[in-house]
């Protein structure tokens, strides 16, 4: 039962879609880290960059439950780095670079959280009905 100042929340639509949506744009970012990471001078900051541009945008797009994001978007990242060191024979990839894929994802918390927060706020402003003000009491 809702208190009177809690707003009732209208489920998701698509939730598995959108899901499916999030672990495509996380593989991506591990194929992006992976070809990084092949590089003769890998930068693994572009990797992270995508990964918080990716978790802000799905942060905005669905506030509710925002660590989600960061699972479905940083758990394929080294994921990634292991199917490729299996799959790519002259790739050899160190247990250093296994373990900064997973670092990779630490970024995605602060893109997922801060987009949720951006969103609320944004909602806050704009959106919410707000008294006239040229209605007296």
């Amino acid at each position: 039962m809702n208190s009177p100042g809690t707003p009732t929340s209208e489920p998701e639509r698509f939730p598995l879609l959108f899901a499916l949506f999030a672990l495509l744009l996380g593989i991506g970012c591990g194929v992006l880290h992976v070809l990084v990471e092949t590089m003769d001078q890998p930068d693994p900051v572009l990797s992270a960059l995508a990964v918080t541009a990716v978790t802000m945008m799905l942060g905005l797009l669905r506030p509710a439950r925002p660590w989600r994001w960061v699972l479905l978007v940083g758990i394929p990242v080294p994921l990634a780095i292991l199917v490729a060191s299996i799959v790519v024979p002259a790739a050899h990839f160190t247990r250093a670079s296994i373990a900064g894929a997973i670092l990779i994802s630490l970024p995605g918390f602060a893109g997922s959280f801060g987009g949720s927060i951006l969103r609320r706020k944004l909602a806050q402003l704009f959106f919410e009905d707000k008294p006239s003000p040229d209605v007296k009491d």
